[in-house]
């Protein structure tokens, strides 16, 4: 497999080298995008670098980068919102009526275009850099006359800001000055005392000025700088610096360390199934969250980092009932952990107003609001939680999977743990012990839905919750004293209602209040996310779940993208039918630029492809399972998923039968593999020299840090069937 281009995009390029599955996945436009500017998620190509998003759009005669930055917010009516910084525009008149074809290649994080028209060809290349904040656009012509072009700026959202920023700007460097393209600052003034502040410079390498002449077999670079006061003190002048300072052969520099960025990122994981329209949304998921969240860097919202827009839907802030977890649910397993880290830092940044919220109630610990946004940002109204208390327990949710797959003590003992404790502190003050059971009131288990008790969803978190700090507890050697209550709670708490429908056993959304709802997926999320049913669980637990999902049938939603999927995974669904209603999702429900949209938010849909990781391999109950999900007929295979213990683990299904199994013991922990070859013996290898020989139906070894692990069917006497 290689990587695609299009043919002849630049004299000099590198050949197509082999890589992984990704090699092969592009998104291609063979029209300029409908949905730009838009209010929700933009079809156009995506760009950026875990800060810096861009989108294009546009005709091929002005083509338009729009320009969003993850901490560029301000505060609007009740609520705080991201917005807009601005847009660049590359104005080519020539081209006007041309033929459009562009790719977005995912392996290189950039996106290329030809153009052609009455025998003149321009080509593009356009990346987010991944280690600077600079959007860089190369163009190459054929033909026989030079071509005209330019570029502008302008800030804002184009429906209200239609100002267009000077030109000509000048700028020092090393005692002379040099004449921009472009350059504007915009300032988002009505945040008091918390306002960002961005500028924006472009310049045309080696030209004065924002036009140039393109002529055949020279190439034109523009460089556009966008830098917030989060950025740099004097972020104007840094930003003009920076364009002014960049020089063609420092370009090709950076180009070649943002493409090693790249090749790093793909290198951690990959997968590789038959259908290939599945597999590139499942890159396509991690480009995206790729491209829009990086560690110290401000957390993404809604609509990521690709803002067009001043008025983004529903702001585009971070909603704490499942759209601002979401899309990281992916992430853990696939071996990119470090890309949730900015969510954990916007949740400790809301602590504090989570600890006022909880006390004008007469609570203890953290409560959240629905709606709340980065350095502690929150909705004037300060109590808007919908009637749901379950949100600073759904939050818990990514803490505890970080811990789980990473094994990051230090992470855990000043992060972690300390946001499980607050939260379980409001879940022992909140809920009420009646008649030998804990059971939860006044709790909607959807937004507003009234006093509802004991809704299925905070049932499935709180067991959880407590569970999982039973066992962080005991490895930092702290709150023993609170263990006892703590398996109090997991040994009374309420079960999950029933109900009967269509003849069968089902769940109940709440015991008394809600009974069923035609929307959503709050009904399995019980299963997945809050992770209270696996394949451990009670059969007749996972016989109820089964027919829970036939019952709901909830392929195609709103919001239950996210959910659905890997719920119907985790408790042994027919993978057949989850593999084809995957497909015809993406089918229905993908962008052009390969972002499966629903409307309910953005990009949260990315971690609804976890579904594919789960059949692949199961981890979150401790044990390793091998395609436990997965057609037998069907090959597959993937490498280094990370598993709960901070393993790494390979392998491949192929004729019916699962190969040897890699592992990569990263912290040395305890390792336990359901076998992959029922009534089998199994050789251990570690560090290449043969070990021991296991049996069973569950494998369980010990492991040291850095340990290279490898099972396989064992040959020894008496092992042949």
């Amino acid at each position: 497999m290689y990587f695609s281009s299009v043919a002849g995009v630049f004299a000099g390029d590198p050949p197509p080298y082999a890589a992984s599955s990704i090699a092969q996945h592009t998104a291609v436009f063979t029209a300029p995008p409908r949905q730009v500017p838009t209010r929700g998620m933009p079809d156009g190509p995506l760009l950026g670098n875990g800060d810096i998003g861009v989108v294009l759009g546009g005709p091929p005669e002005a083509q338009v980068f729009y320009i969003g930055k993850n901490d560029f917010w301000t505060r609007h009516l009740a609520d705080a919102k991201v917005i807009a910084v601005g847009r660049l525009e590359l104005n080519i008149p020539a081209l006007r009526g041309a033929n459009y074809r562009q790719e977005q290649d995912l392996a290189l994080a950039e996106v290329r275009g030809v153009f052609t028209k009455n025998g003149l060809t321009v080509r593009t290349r356009s990346w987010v850099d991944a280690h600077e904040n600079l959007l860089l656009t190369e163009l190459e012509s054929d033909g026989d006359e030079p071509v005209l072009g330019s570029v502008h700026l302008s800030f804002g959202d184009p429906a209200i800001s239609p100002q267009v920023a000077g030109n000509r700007q000048p700028a020092s460097f090393e005692n002379r000055s040099v004449y921009i393209a472009g350059f504007f600052t915009r300032q988002a003034d009505d945040l008091p005392g918390q306002g960002r502040e961005v500028a924006v410079a472009a310049r045309v390498l080696g030209v004065d000025g924002s036009e140039f002449t393109l002529r055949p077999g020279k190439r034109v670079m523009v460089a556009t700088a966008i830098l917030s006061d989060l950025d740099a003190k004097d972020y104007s002048a840094a930003a003009r610096r920076l364009v002014v300072k960049l020089t063609s052969s420092k370009a090709d520099e950076l180009k070649t360390q943002h493409r090693a960025w790249w090749s790093d990122f793909w290198a951690r994981s990959f997968l590789e199934i038959p259908d290939q329209e599945i597999e590139k949304r499942w890159h396509a998921a991690l480009y995206v969250i790729g491209s829009c969240s990086r560690a110290g860097k401000v957390a993404p919202g809604l609509w990521g980092n690709w803002l067009t827009t001043d008025n983004p839907n529903w702001h585009g802030d971070f909603h704490l009932n499942y759209n601002f977890q979401a899309p990281f649910y992916l992430v853990y397993s696939a071996n990119h952990a470090d890309l949730s880290l900015p969510f954990y830092q916007a949740i400790w940044d809301s602590v504090p107003h989570g600890r006022a919220m909880a006390q004008r109630h007469g609570w203890k610990g953290v409560h959240f609001p629905v709606c709340i946004g980065p350095w502690g940002l929150h909705p004037e109204n300060p109590d808007g939680d919908w009637g749901q208390r379950s949100n600073a327990a759904y939050v818990a949710l990514n803490f505890i999977w970080y811990w789980q797959y990473t094994q990051d003590k230090v992470w855990l003992k000043h992060s972690g743990y300390p946001y499980l404790r607050e939260t379980a502190e409001f879940w022992e003050n909140y809920l009420q012990f009646e008649n030998g059971r804990y059971v939860i009131h006044n709790d909607s288990i959807h937004e507003g839905s009234g006093d509802d008790l004991n809704p299925i969803l905070s049932l499935g978190l709180l067991r959880t919750l407590f569970k999982n700090l039973r066992s962080m507890s005991a490895e930092l050697g702290v709150d023993a004293d609170k263990r006892v209550k703590w398996q109090d709670i997991l040994d009374k708490l309420s079960p999950f209602p029933l109900q009967e429908r269509a003849g069968k056993t089902v769940f109940r959304y709440t015991e008394k209040g809600m009974d069923w709802n035609d929307g959503n997926t709050l009904g399995i999320q019980h299963i997945f996310p809050a992770g209270a049913i696996g394949l451990d669980s009670d059969p007749k637990l996972l016989d109820i779940s089964r027919n829970m999902i036939n019952e709901m049938h909830r392929w195609a939603d709103y919001n239950g993208f996210s959910s659905w999927y890997t719920a119907c995974a985790r408790v042994g669904y027919d993978p057949k039918e989850i593999l084809a209603n995957l497909r015809a999702e993406c089918d229905k429900h993908s962008f052009p630029n390969l972002l499966l949209y629903y409307g309910g938010g953005g990009i949260e849909s990315c971690g609804g492809f976890l579904a594919l990781n789960e059949m692949l391999l199961q981890s979150y109950e401790g044990i390793i399972r091998l395609f436990p999900c997965w057609p037998r007929e069907q090959k597959a295979r993937f490498g280094n998923f990370r598993a709960v213990g901070a393993f790494l683990v390979s392998a491949e299904l192929k004729d019916g039968d699962v190969g040897s199994v890699k592992i990569i013991s990263e912290k040395g922990r305890p390792c336990a593999v359901q076998n992959p070859w029922p009534g089998r013996k199994v050789q251990l290898v570690r560090n290449g020299k043969p070990a021991e020989i296991l049996s069973g139906d569950r494998l369980t070894f010990p492991t040291v840090k850095q340990e290279n692990l490898l099972l396989r069917i064992s040959n020894a006497k008496g092992n042949e069937p």
